[in-house]
């Protein structure tokens, strides 16, 4: 019997469609990436939350999709912080790559804070080996806001740049 809320389907279930559960593996991308580009804020959050589980899950797909709506929504702060706070579910060079270009793209203010917040809190989280190196780099950037730049020195841990 299907879980609640899940119709019973005619025939095999979908691959996708375990007795543990959503195999998120598995799971069809095509109507998730479409809700990504959705104008409904709530259909965009749903699909950010999905693909988010998907890096999870070991979907690169998922991640490179999450990279590029990085560059779709270049000044929409508040789904910027969606998109970061997704990716930080997909440790890559692609990721560390992509944050620091935004990182040296977004200047520091009230309305963009939140996201670049985010973008750290995201860096701070992955491997050292992967993230420690730009890290480094965007802690002596002036291209990066000065608070910024202070907070990724402390994710350092150098005494160089004190």
């Amino acid at each position: 019997m299907p879980p609640r809320g899940i119709p019973r389907l005619p025939g095999a279930p979908p691959p996708w469609l375990t007795k543990d559960g959503v195999d998120l593996s598995l799971y069809p991308i095509d109507s998730v990436l479409k809700k990504a580009l959705s104008p409904n804020d709530e259909a965009f959050r749903t699909a950010c939350s999905l693909l988010k589980s998907m890096c999870s899950a070991g979907r690169v797909e998922a991640g490179i999709f999450l990279s590029g709506l990085l560059k779709r929504y270049p000044e929409n702060y508040a789904r910027l912080t969606l998109i970061a706070d997704s990716l930080a579910s997909f440790p890559s060079m692609e990721t560390v790559d992509a944050f620091d270009g935004e990182l040296r793209r977004v200047h520091g203010s009230s309305s963009t804070r939140a996201y670049l917040r985010r973008v750290i809190e995201a860096l701070e989280r992955f491997p050292r080996e992967l993230a420690s190196e730009e890290i480094q780099k965007l802690a002596s950037d002036p291209l990066v806001g000065t608070r910024f730049r202070r907070r990724l020195r402390s994710l350092t841990g150098d005494s160089y740049y004190e």
